[in-house]
């Protein structure tokens, strides 16, 4: 009788993993689907750090990034590939960097790296799915998680959480492949425009 508890115990679990990992696949597809329809994106966000909040805008399209703090500090950053460029607007004060040793890395990854999602933890709640994965950067583990809407897929929050702490970015007023300008991808000095 023990034996026979046994098994039907092993049978229902294994049926349940492989649900499980069905439903992780289906949202690793729809995921990818998502990001690959969505080569132009922009939105709002809402950032908290250490206590300290921040609002903005978010750009991206063909492999570029530019970020814009508007509150408190004036502060835009621009990533193309291995460049990248830091100008805060309020110190005029401009900054060139290689973003593959930052944090930056993690946003150019997940929206442009096909692999990102490979190695990736589902968190399956109510209408949200979070996407949870480890990074490092120069010897540094950064706690990555990503939480989407689920009908439809839709990016609501990054969350970072490394040795410099806790860092949540809330994506707000998203507006999907808009027709963004070339020129605010620019890494031109703009104290010399």
């Amino acid at each position: 009788i023990n034996y026979s508890y046994i098994t039907f115990l092993l049978l229902i679990l294994t049926c349940f993993l492989a649900k499980a990992e069905e439903e992780d696949k289906n949202y690793r597809l729809k995921i990818l689907e998502y990001l690959s329809n969505n080569k132009e994106f922009s939105s709002s966000f809402i950032q908290y750090s250490d206590g300290a909040i921040q609002e903005g805008e978010f750009f991206l399209k063909k492999n570029r990034l530019r970020i814009e703090y508007s509150e408190p500090t004036q502060i835009v950053f621009v990533i193309k590939g291995s460049n990248a460029m830091y100008y805060n607007i309020d110190l005029k004060e401009v900054e060139y960097f290689n973003p593959k040793n930052t944090v930056a890395k993690i946003f150019f990854d997940f929206f442009y790296d096909n692999k990102f999602l490979e190695d990736v933890k589902f968190n399956n709640e109510n209408n949200s799915l979070s996407l949870i994965k480890k990074i490092k950067i120069k010897d540094e583990i950064n706690n990555i998680n990503i939480v989407f809407e689920k009908s439809p897929i839709k990016l609501r929050k990054i969350e970072i959480n490394n040795s410099e702490g806790f860092t949540s970015f809330a994506i707000i007023n998203a507006n999907y492949n808009p027709d963004l300008d070339d020129k605010i991808f620019s890494l031109a000095n703009p104290l010399f425009n």
